[in-house]
């Protein structure tokens, strides 16, 4: 005798309306990560330079601060007259004044992204998280269901190998993930 319980219906449209939520709004992070990774690599937007007025802590806790910063952006070969007032926040780094970056205007004025390798390790790890989250769900919705009848087939089915496909590609996700973010603390700490 097994001890095998199917789900019952309730509880499958619970859990299939709680991965839809999950599913929007990693879908909304990874489409604004890879966004954002796009201006740092230089993908599309104005580049130029960020010269930092100002920077402060928005975060009362002492374990864990997150600093504002005000500044003005310059494009490339324009003059201080050219200069774009721009509110970066949440930048994660407490900016001496006066610190100038290479950086990309966006398609709004007010959009900011720091270019270089600092820049996309910013954004990478995002990208690789979201990208995690999206895959862990589409490979929970694919795989097939458990049995305890031994499988007599030894070829596997197309949607195991898709399963499988899946699964390979969360890997890689995780591991972009994580390689972008020790590359983002390792730039945060020697800055």
């Amino acid at each position: 005798m097994t001890n095998s319980r199917t789900r019952g219906p309730v509880t499958r449209v619970f859990l299939w309306i709680c991965g839809t939520i999950v599913a929007f709004a990693a879908a909304f992070w990874a489409v604004t990560s890879t966004a954002d990774l796009a201006l740092s690599v230089g993908v599309y937007g104005t580049p130029g330079t960020y010269k930092v007025a100002s920077c402060y802590d928005t975060n009362d806790r002492r374990n864990r601060s997150d600093y504002d910063c005000y500044g003005d952006f310059t494009p490339d070969g324009g003059s201080a007259g050219d200069a774009v007032y721009v509110h970066l926040e949440g930048t994660g780094h407490d900016y001496p004044d006066g610190t100038e970056f290479d950086a990309r205007q966006g398609l709004e004025p007010q959009t900011i992204q720091r270019t270089g390798i600092r820049g996309v390790a910013g954004e990478l790890w995002q990208v690789g998280f979201a990208l995690t989250i999206l895959s862990w769900l589409a490979y929970m919705a694919i795989r097939p269901p458990k049995s305890n009848k031994p499988n007599r087939i030894r070829k596997p089915s197309r949607r195991e190998k898709a399963a499988d496909r899946v699964g390979g590609a969360i890997v890689v996700c995780i591991a972009v993930g994580i390689l972008g973010f020790v590359a983002n603390l390792v730039a945060s700490i020697t800055s």
